[in-house]
């Protein structure tokens, strides 16, 4: 006797072997996709990480590490789409997350993709080639033997190590087919690649994970890239402030960059991750020590000049990926709500030393007794710069001259004050250009300094001069500013 009810029942669909192709826009560039694979090494407990690269005849790029290497099994699953759970439990120096990196980091750049893994005498091969499966229209990963793993490039490396991995990309037709010059293409390709990666593992090869890492390109070592600043003499650190959630903990800690002034040419393109200092302030998220994401305020406040020097470090652990929607390349991730709030509860606390370096730069702590050269007007929300008509080199100038002559100044300094060129100071200090008076600091200091004595002196005493200038710019911002004054009396 029927019932007319249907019972459901499963029914196996195999993916078509073209996902392969569509799985190739995931969104990776070289340089993340490198990374995504350094990684895995950095994962399999790797001291020594070798990315190799040729751009000439069949140009390929490999990763060869030292780490603890892969079983036959081990090797086969990590060449399976997803062969690691996104969601268990794992070591908290894992930098995996998806189980896809490997396969979608390489297929995003080459069309074949080979595993090599290595224990002792053990050696084992896999490959996925696009190629290959379209022509056979099926999920066909291929095992190599001793002979077609021997004659790979980058085995002379592999075969050096007790036991290590190698990933090499062949067939890169997502770096040869938009060029005419593919050695040029490669090689500045890699370039960036490099810096990405002092920039991302900087923490690893500083040796932050308790082991000693070194990563080299075409058996050139990578220095790691600071953007912190953070072994710099001069970076203001704060206090570390921790947040659990979900039983594990976030720390956050501030730290504030030196005035440019004080940057040299190599801090500076450390600082400059985002192309400008004020567009590189912000969060700099560090998953396990690696950093995914950096210069963003995530919307909890604007970005501004006098915050350009300000960076926070906020560094969460694997166990809370699922929180932060972090995606399959690592390189975005946003706070959940509850930090979100946090974070912008001290957000403007933050930015508060970077504006005191900027505003304070140069004066006196007892900034109303300073006799400064220009004076802010502000009124309401706009501001105007007037010289200061009191300071002492203005004062020692009109005590020799006539009321015509007083009057001719006057029509100097107005003029000099309505054409003062904000606009382009502005644009150059976002830049993050320099300024340096004309024949240096020094000597510009001493000529003032000898010209304001030969029209003060018979008028004031020496040491009225020296006190009186000493707390008047230029030379309140210099330390050596007083003893100089009084070098220029005694003589």
């Amino acid at each position: 006797m029927t019932t007319g009810v249907l019972l459901s029942h499963d029914i196996q669909l195999v993916p078509d072997p073209h996902l392969m192709e569509s799985m190739r826009a995931v969104g990776y560039n070289l340089e993340t996709a490198i990374a995504d694979l350094v990684d895995n090494s950095i994962t399999a407990r790797a001291g020594a990480i070798d990315v190799l690269f040729s751009p000439e005849d069949d140009p390929y790029i490999a990763i060869v590490d030292d780490g603890v290497g892969m079983s036959r099994g081990e090797a086969q699953n990590a060449m399976r789409l997803a062969g690691v759970s996104s969601t268990g439990e794992r070591d908290p120096r894992d930098l995996g997350r998806f189980g896809l990196g490997l396969k979608t980091a390489s297929i995003s750049q080459c069309r074949r993709v080979t595993l090599i893994s290595k224990r002792g005498d053990s050696v084992h091969g896999f490959r996925w080639d696009l190629d290959y499966l379209v022509s056979t229209g099926s999920w066909s990963l291929q095992e190599l033997d001793r002979d077609e793993i021997a004659g790979l490039p980058g085995m002379h490396v592999l075969d050096k190590h007790e036991s290590g991995t190698m990933v090499l990309w062949t067939n890169l037709d997502r770096l040869t087919s938009a060029t005419t010059d593919v050695s040029q293409t490669i090689d500045e390709r890699m370039k960036l690649a490099r810096e990405h990666l002092g920039l991302v593992f900087h923490r690893f090869l500083a040796g932050e994970h308790g082991a000693k890492l070194t990563i080299s390109v075409n058996y050139r070592p990578i220095a790691g890239a600071d953007p912190l600043l953070s072994q710099h003499t001069a970076t203001q650190k704060g206090p570390v402030e921790r947040i659990p959630i979900e039983g594990s903990v976030i720390e956050v800690r501030p730290f504030t960059l030196p005035h440019i002034a004080h940057l040299s040419e190599a801090d500076r393109r450390r600082a400059q991750v985002g192309g400008t200092l004020r567009d590189s302030q912000g969060f700099y998220v560090y998953r396990a020590l690696r950093l995914v994401i950096w210069g963003t305020w995530f919307r909890v406040s604007p970005k501004q000049e006098l915050g350009k020097l300000a960076r926070v470090r906020v560094d969460i652990p694997n166990t809370l990926d699922h929180l932060w929607h972090l995606d399959i390349k690592k390189s975005q991730a946003m706070p959940p709500p509850a930090i979100r709030n946090r974070l912008k509860g001290f957000a403007d606390r933050i930015v508060a030393p970077s504006r005191r370096v900027h505003t304070y730069r140069g004066r006196s702590a007892r900034v109303d007794t300073t006799r400064h050269l220009w004076d802010v007007i502000a009124d309401r929300d706009v501001f105007r710069y007037e010289i200061n008509r009191t300071h002492p080199a203005l004062e020692a100038l009109a005590a020799t001259l006539d009321a015509e002559q007083l009057e001719a100044v006057e029509t100097v300094l107005e003029l000099v004050e309505s054409n003062f060129p904000v606009d382009d100071v502005y644009n150059r200090i976002g830049q993050d250009e320099k300024h340096q008076p004309a024949g240096g600091v020094s000597s510009e200091l001493e000529r003032h300094g000898r010209r304001l004595w030969e029209a003060y002196r018979g008028r004031i005493s020496a040491d009225e001069f020296v006190d009186l200038m000493a707390s008047s710019e230029p030379f309140v911002g210099d330390s050596a500013g007083r003893a100089l004054l009084e070098r220029i009396v005694a003589e």
